[in-house]
């Protein structure tokens, strides 16, 4: 043990000193990609939740449209609009155009519009569309069917995506609805997620201009003369317009999942230590998505490598540390360990003893300066003082079982479904008169002697000898699967073995003895009965009267039976094919006012005949 915990300990430690200290640049952009990762995902998920509204929108006005809900240019079509506009959240107009391009529809009022507040709803009149990109965008509508993101549009309110589904009717196309999305909502999702991560959020539109950025997210972004789809040298933020020429981490690319792309970005030309040290050096994160338009969109983030070199630090500080604790920890623990297996040993050598049942040669444990042993030297003697006293009272096959279990309470008393065994000696009487109390007793140790060793190797219970009868059940305490195809197996293994008794027998010159076996399956109660000084671990019920009936009846069933075995209904019904039983109608047995079926045990397949068998029935 003390070999073992010093060898564990030098292990685990040092694997863990291993893997902190070969744990370098990229170990720890590892760690904090994963948190970059969870800001691409949020993003994504973000941006689609953003323009999944206005796909929505226009789904809608399009199923209605279908369902005949409103016509072109009519006041239901107008309050359609109106209503998709002011549930969309994000949409700033909804439109519908036809194909000779005049549209009309719902805008949101911006917050310049001296005529309307900021954010009410305005009805767009219909009339033919003037600007030439947007007729473009339009035109370019008309060849395609189905759900469609167009390209951008721009105006003096802003830069905006359009969505677009075609308006059918009995399969032809009558007109288009589109939602326009302004791109500075991307901007305040890039804004709010760079704060909560503590990174810098963007989206680009392929690799080349910028869609969103926190700093496009000012109101008066466009003012200042910061628009979307900027080139990203053009922009002013050096970092992005390093983007072009970042260099891909090979290594750890295929680790991210979820096509993550991780990146270097130098501001400066120089490889030099600088670089090394993280100054002048950005890690990006990011990823491509499609179905916005005819290019991918890049969603991603960048933080300074200077992150990097802190973790490092950390790492390698930890390190040091680590190897003092070490050869520390490696000492300790050998040495503890040669203090508690010498306990342990003790222990375990008196538990085998306990687990055999040889009580006697069990010695006290000795305590110890080890609280944790103390206590479990304390209970191991409280529990072999209660042992001792059990078994003066309980057969000692009974307490080894109580013991196997390992169940607290076990012993207490409970309802349960068992199957009883009652036996008794035909003609006993007779014999008895025939002989001496000396020679009958030693009759009646050899017989209970032979139905004992059968009924335990069997998983069964003897309760107790009443003359020349014995009472044994299964089922309890063990949890014994099958227990009435135990109890039956024992029934027809007593058999055996008396009729081999009564062939030495007849050798020896001893009186051969014939058995009437009654056997019955149901509830009893089992448990500890008695009074507080004296307590039997025995079973109460009905379900053994009638087992006992049942042997009364075995001298009408097989007279002449080396071992009359007569069965209920209620077990019978719980064998399978390997057991014969042999119908012998049914009869009213003394006490009970109903008539009881009863069967004979012809042959019986003798599986699970073994005691390691039984034990593994049991569970």
């Amino acid at each position: 043990m003390a070999l073992s915990f010093g060898t564990l300990v030098f292990l685990s430690v040092g694997g863990v000193l291993a893997l902190s200290v070969g744990a370098n640049v990229r170990n720890t952009f590892d760690l904090l990609g994963s948190q970059s990762t969870l800001l691409v995902d949020a993003m994504e998920d973000s941006l689609r939740a953003e323009m999944g509204r206005a796909e929505s929108a226009v789904d809608g006005v399009a199923k209605l449209y279908a369902q005949g809900g409103f016509q072109i240019d009519d006041e239901a079509m107008s309050a359609t609009l109106a209503g998709a506009l002011s549930t969309a959240k994000g949409v700033n107009a909804m439109l519908v155009c036809t194909p000779d391009l005049i549209c009309r529809g719902a805008a949101l009022a911006g917050n310049n519009d001296d005529k309307y507040p900021a954010g009410t709803i305005q009805q767009l009149p219909a009339e033919a569309e003037k600007s030439p990109q947007v007729r473009a965008v339009l035109e370019d509508r008309q060849k395609v069917g189905g759900r469609r993101w167009g390209a951008f549009v721009a105006n003096e309110y802003g830069l905006f995506a359009n969505v677009s589904a075609p308006l059918l009717r009995d399969g032809v196309t009558d007109a288009w609805v589109i939602a326009a999305v302004e791109l500075q909502k991307l901007s305040a999702i890039t804004q709010e997620l760079s704060a909560r991560f503590g990174t810098h959020a963007f989206i680009l539109d392929g690799d080349g201009s910028i869609l969103a950025d926190p700093k496009l997210a000012a109101p008066d972004a466009l003012k200042n003369g910061s628009r979307p789809l900027t080139p990203l040298a053009a922009f002013g933020d050096p970092v992005l317009a390093g983007y072009a020429t970042r260099r891909p981490e090979t290594e750890f690319s295929p680790k991210r999942a979820r096509d993550i792309e991780v990146a270097e970005i130098q501001l400066s030309n120089e490889d030099d230590w600088r670089s090394w040290m993280g100054e002048n050096t950005y890690v990006a994160i990011t990823r491509k998505i499609t179905g916005y338009g005819d290019r991918p969109w890049t969603i991603g983030a960048y933080f300074e490598s200077s992150q990097v070199g802190d973790e490092i630090e950390r790492v390698m500080g930890s390190a040091l540390l680590g190897l003092g604790a070490m050869a520390a920890a490696v000492i300790v623990a050998i040495l503890l360990g040669k203090r508690l297996s010498r306990p342990i040993q003790a222990i375990a050598g008196q538990a085998t003893r306990v687990a055999d049942f040889e009580l006697d040669g069990v010695t006290p444990l000795p305590r110890s300066r080890v609280l944790e042993l103390d206590e479990q030297a304390s209970a191991f003697n409280a529990m072999l003082i209660g042992l001792r006293a059990f078994s003066t009272y309980i057969p000692r096959s009974l307490v080894a079982k109580l013991v196997r279990t390992g169940e607290i309470g076990i012993a207490e008393p409970r309802e349960a479904i068992v199957t009883v065994m009652f036996t008794d000696i035909a003609g006993f009487t007779t014999l008895s008169e025939q002989m001496d109390a000396a020679a009958a007793a030693r009759l009646l140790n050899h017989h209970f002697a032979i139905l004992c060793r059968v009924v335990d190797a069997h998983g069964g219970t003897v309760d107790k000898f009443l003359g020349d009868g014995m009472l044994a059940f299964f089922g309890a305490p063990d949890r014994l699967k099958g227990h009435a195809a135990a109890a039956v197996r024992a029934a027809a293994a007593i058999r055996e073995e008396l009729e081999n008794d009564n062939r030495e027998a007849a050798s020896e010159g001893r009186l051969p003895l014939r058995v009437r076996i009654g056997i019955h399956t149901g509830s009893v109660i089992v448990g500890n009965i008695g009074a507080s000084d004296r307590v039997n671990y025995t079973i109460i019920g009905d379900t053994v009267n009638v087992s006992q009936r049942l042997q009364d009846i075995g001298k009408l069933l097989e007279p002449g039976a080396t071992a009359a075995i007569a069965i209920s209904g209620e077990t019978a019904s719980r064998l399978d094919e390997q057991f014969e039983t042999i119908p012998a109608g049914k009869h009213r047995l003394r006490g009970r006012g109903e008539m009881t079926e009863v069967f004979r045990v012809g042959d019986v397949a003798m599986a699970a005949s073994s005691q390691s068998e039984v034990h593994a029935q049991a569970g």
